[in-house]
């Protein structure tokens, strides 16, 4: 298994794994990071004037290898 890193951040900070996580491939490593995502807007949407989030996974080399983000936006509509 090879180990992977799972960084995250929003609009105004950006957080580096420097732990990871071992993966056997790409479909876990696809599963970790949604599951990381709900877990960092749970955490992070404590204001509803929208957000920015992010995962993005590297591999041991520090290859950038994946994205998830979400974004989230109200308007006023009158």
């Amino acid at each position: 298994m090879a180990r992977f890193y799972f960084d995250s951040g929003d609009r105004d900070l950006f957080f580096e794994d420097e732990i990871g996580v071992e993966c056997a491939g790409l479909d876990e490593v696809r599963r970790a990071g949604f599951e990381g995502l709900i877990d960092l807007t749970r955490e992070s949407l404590k204001s509803i004037d929208g957000q920015q989030l992010f995962i993005e996974v590297r591999d041991e080399n520090g290859d950038k290898i994946l994205r998830l983000s979400l974004s989230l936006q109200v308007k006023l509509m009158k």
